[in-house]
């Protein structure tokens, strides 16, 4: 296995790529085998992908995106903690349009 490019990607999305290279009769090992056994015990998000595009759409980076999926903030104070890489404040009602969509795609 090669690394063909690097991406901003939640652990669902890593999760899944991997599972379908495993299927695919591939090899997973080392740092790969690793990043899978940990996105098994922690991807909170089912549609994580869907749930990625949307809030991409709201206008936040690729990373912050990430971020949001992976931890799923259940309140305004934890989504304030992964704004950081964000050049400017969000406003509010696009603060809670994220928690709201994170609510409907994680447990």
């Amino acid at each position: 296995m090669r690394i063909l490019e690097v991406k901003d990607i939640p652990l669902a999305v890593a999760l899944k790529k991997l599972r379908e290279s495993e299927a695919k009769g591939l090899p997973i090992k080392g740092i790969a085998k690793r990043t899978m056994e940990l996105a098994m015990t922690l991807v909170k998000c089912d549609s994580a992908e869907e749930l990625y595009g949307k809030l991409l759409e709201l206008g936040l980076k690729g990373l912050t995106v990430s971020m949001i999926v992976d931890v799923a903030p259940k309140n305004l104070d934890e989504l304030r903690t992964l704004l950081n890489f964000e050049p400017a404040n969000i406003p509010e009602e696009v603060q809670l349009k994220v928690l709201e969509l994170v609510s409907t795609y994680c447990r």
